[in-house]
């Protein structure tokens, strides 16, 4: 009997990747992903302009960067919902039984994630630049979409690893929203840390969201300092250690 080849990873990955980006558009993900930093956006410019650019900072600029940052987050909550929903309906452990590379899932929902991010990042950009946000450099510029995409992944990966553990849509997501809230609001994203309470600047300053929104600022800018470094490194080291959970993860699965 002749031996059937396999599907090329190619068209497995391709395939899965569709299916996932399609059901984001027809239940209106990638819509929402767009709009929602416009609406952030507008919420935290309009009651904060003023008393910020008393000071002579250019508050859409100083902005930008976190809603850009909240957008990943947002992404990373819609992927652990999504992975717990496959989880939940079987859809794991169908392709598990299928000739489906055991990486495929996986490569499949960071790609359909990666979409959700870029759509998150376009909104915040456009309503940014609506408002007098500016690229000072094209290098950095770049580089400034780079590191919210790279961001976004680690989000993503550890989101999807809580999804897919848990197998429990509305856990999936929701317990993304307490951590989401805490790194945001308590970050130098808004205000400087010196609108914080002194006991508390230190963890302000130093937490993921505030270097990274600090490196997103000084690329804007056009400078490479030395918060890119500092924001690369907790990016790596949030891959990291999110994606040796997620092998964790996949490997307890029956």
């Amino acid at each position: 009997m002749t031996e059937i080849s396999p599907i090329p990873a190619g068209m497995q990955w391709s395939a899965l990747s569709g299916r996932t980006v399609r059901a984001a558009l027809r239940e209106g993900d990638l819509a929402f992903g767009c709009l929602a930093p416009m609406i952030f956006f507008l919420c935290f410019y309009v009651p904060l302009r003023k008393s910020m650019e008393q000071t002579g900072a250019d508050y859409a600029q100083y902005l930008l960067p976190v809603i850009v940052l909240q957008s990943m987050f947002f992404t990373a909550m819609s992927a652990g919902d999504r992975a717990a929903r496959d989880t939940f309906s079987g859809m794991g452990t169908r392709m598990r039984s299928m000739p489906v590379r055991s990486w495929i899932p996986l490569a499949a929902r960071m790609s359909a994630n990666l979409v959700r991010a870029l759509a998150g990042l376009a909104g915040a950009l456009v309503i940014g630049t609506g408002f007098g946000f500016r690229f000072h450099g094209g290098a950095a510029a770049l580089t400034f979409v780079a590191l919210s995409l790279a961001f976004g992944v680690a989000l993503v990966i550890g989101a999807d690893a809580l999804g897919v553990a848990t197998g429990k849509p509305e856990i999936g997501a929701s317990a993304l929203l307490a951590p989401q809230l805490l790194l945001i609001m308590m970050s130098t994203g808004f205000v400087p840390a010196e609108g914080f309470p002194g006991w508390i600047q230190p963890f302000v300053r130093n937490q993921p969201v505030s270097q990274a929104a600090a490196a997103l600022r000084d690329l804007a800018a056009g400078d490479y300092t030395s918060a890119v470094a500092i924001a690369l490194a907790w990016i790596l080291g949030l891959i990291v250690a999110f994606t040796a959970v997620s092998v964790l993860v996949e490997g307890r699965r029956p």
